[in-house]
């Protein structure tokens, strides 16, 4: 099944199929209890951010077009930002000398903001910590950089 909310292996959606388990758990039967815990888990696995990164692979970051940044995983964390403090210098106005971090959460990539003045951003959205998917923008002061999977 796909987070993204495309179809399922029965050509189902993801809102089509947890509407089926929803109706299902509303039944009041033996297995409601266990249906909904089942639905619950679902919902939670559809509305999750966050693709699967090979643990022993890196994660490039683009800046116009071009790669600026390669981080093996198995490197992480790491940190972004202008000063010297920072494993990746990152120029552009706004940019805070240790701006935000790269950290790894099992086979995700999760950035996390670290009290920046300008704070990151994620895909347009002011963010404090999000896990990251191939093609995420984000916005470090007027640093733009992309995520792709490699």
């Amino acid at each position: 099944m796909d987070m993204h909310g495309s179809e399922g292996a029965a050509g189902l959606s993801d809102t089509q199929i947890i509407e089926n388990l929803q109706e299902g758990a509303d039944t009041a039967d033996v297995f409601a209890a266990t249906r909904e815990w089942s639905l619950e888990k679902v919902r939670l696995s559809i509305e999750s951010r966050g693709d699967y990164f090979d643990r022993k692979g890196v994660v490039v970051f683009e800046q116009d077009g071009r790669e600026v940044l390669n981080a093996c995983m198995c490197a992480l964390p790491i940190t972004i930002g202008s000063g010297e403090k920072a494993d990746f210098r990152l120029d552009g106005e706004g940019v805070s000398r240790v701006h935000c971090r790269l950290e790894s959460i099992g086979n995700l990539v999760r950035l996390c903001d670290v009290g920046s003045k300008n704070g990151t951003r994620l895909n347009g959205k002011p963010i404090d910590f999000e896990d990251l998917c191939n093609g995420d923008e984000i916005q470090i002061g007027s640093a733009s950089l992309r995520v792709k999977r490699v």
